[in-house]
C-alpha cells in the first residue's frame, strides 16, 4: 500500500487487509459504463478469494456493450453479472451467483468450519455498494446517498441465515486517481467539484473520443467547438440570465447531471473491443496544458 495515498484511502485498504482472513467471497463492484476503468483488478486479483464481478448501474449503460463485457469476463474465467442495485430481479441474479460461489467455498479443501459465509464488497466510491447491500439485506442496513464518500465506517450485515456482508468505504489507487476527471463524469471520486463548465467540456471530449457524441443534441453542428455548443444548449433550454444571455452555469450543471442520470440515453464510455488506455492517452494529450492530472480526494 502506497503511503502517499490520502489517509482515508489507506484506512480502507487496511480494513481490507484486516478482514480478508475471515472473508470467503469477494464481490467486485464496477461501473458498467467504464468497467475496466473503474476496476481494482490488480488488487482484487491478489486477494486469493472466490470473486464475482458485478457491473453496477447497468441501467445507465448500453445494453449491447454490457452483454459483450459479460462475455469477455466469462471468457477470462470470471463470474460476471449486470446489475441495477435498485432493481429486485437484478439483485436476485447476483444473489444466485453469490450462492453458487458459496458452494465453491464449501467444497474447498481449505473451507472454514463455520457455517456462515462472509462476503466483502469492493469498489470505488459511489459505485453503488451501500444500495446493493440494502437490496440484498432487504432493509436499510447501510447508509446510501447519490454522492461519493458516504460510507466511512466498517460493519457486518447479515443478509440470510448463512451469509454476511462486510460494508467497507470505497477504495482507490493511483491508477484510478489518474483517471479522476473521467471518474467524476460518472459521479465517482469523493469531493465536490464546482467547476461544472470544465466538467461539461471534459464530457464532450470523452464522448467524442469514445464515439458517443451523438447522444448530445445537435453537437455535430458545432465541429468540436464545445463552448459554442454549451452556449447554444443554454439558449435551447431557455437557461438565460439578465439581458437574455445564456446561463452557462445552469447549462453545464444540466448537461453533466442529465448525462449521469441517463437523461441523454444509455451510454458506455469503455467498450470491450477498445483499448481504453489509448483513449485515455489521447484525452490526457489534449489536456496536457492542464495541471490537474491528479485529483484531491
Amino acid at each position: 500500500m502506497n503511503k502517499d495515498l490520502p489517509g482515508h484511502i489507506r484506512k480502507a485498504f487496511r480494513s481490507v487487509e484486516k478482514y480478508l482472513p475471515v472473508v470467503d467471497i469477494i464481490v467486485e463492484l464496477v461501473d458498467a459504463r467504464m468497467p475496466n476503468g473503474s476496476r481494482l483488478k490488480d488488487f482484487v486479483g491478489k486477494l486469493g478469494k472466490v470473486s464475482v464481478i458485478a457491473l453496477s448501474k447497468a441501467d445507465l449503460a448500453d445494453k449491447d456493450a454490457t452483454k459483450k463485457w459479460i462475455e469477455k469476463y466469462k471468457n477470462e474465467g470470471c463470474s460476471c453479472v449486470a446489475l441495477d442495485c435498485r432493481d429486485r430481479n437484478s439483485v436476485k441474479n447476483l444473489a444466485k451467483i453469490i450462492y453458487s460461489a458459496k458452494a465453491k467455498t464449501l467444497n474447498s479443501k481449505n473451507a472454514p468450519l463455520r457455517k456462515v459465509r462472509r462476503i466483502m464488497i469492493i469498489g470505488i466510491p459511489n459505485v453503488g455498494k451501500s444500495t446493493l447491500i440494502n437490496s440484498l439485506a432487504g432493509r436499510s442496513a447501510a447508509r446510501a446517498a447519490n454522492m461519493p464518500g458516504v460510507t466511512r465506517s466498517v460493519q457486518w450485515i447479515k443478509i440470510s441465515g448463512d451469509l454476511e456482508l462486510l460494508d467497507l468505504p470505497g477504495i482507490l489507487d493511483f491508477g484510478l486517481l489518474r483517471r479522476g476527471d473521467l471518474l467524476k463524469l460518472i459521479n465517482t471520486i469523493p469531493g465536490r467539484d464546482d467547476d461544472t463548465y470544465t466538467k461539461a467540456k471534459n464530457l464532450c471530449r470523452i464522448l467524442y473520443l469514445t464515439n458517443n457524441e451523438h447522444i448530445l443534441p445537435k453537437i455535430d453542428e458545432f465541429e468540436h467547438n464545445f463552448d459554442k455548443f454549451i452556449s447554444d444548449y443554454a439558449r435551447d433550454m431557455n437557461f438565460l440570465i439578465k439581458g437574455g444571455n445564456p446561463d452557462l452555469q445552469r447549462a453545464t450543471n444540466d448537461i453533466v447531471k442529465r448525462f449521469q442520470n441517463g437523461g441523454f440515453g444509455r451510454v458506455t464510455l469503455e467498450k470491450p473491443d477498445q483499448d481504453f488506455s489509448e483513449i485515455l492517452a489521447r484525452y490526457e494529450e489534449e489536456d496536457s496544458d492542464s495541471d490537474e492530472d491528479f485529483v484531491n480526494v
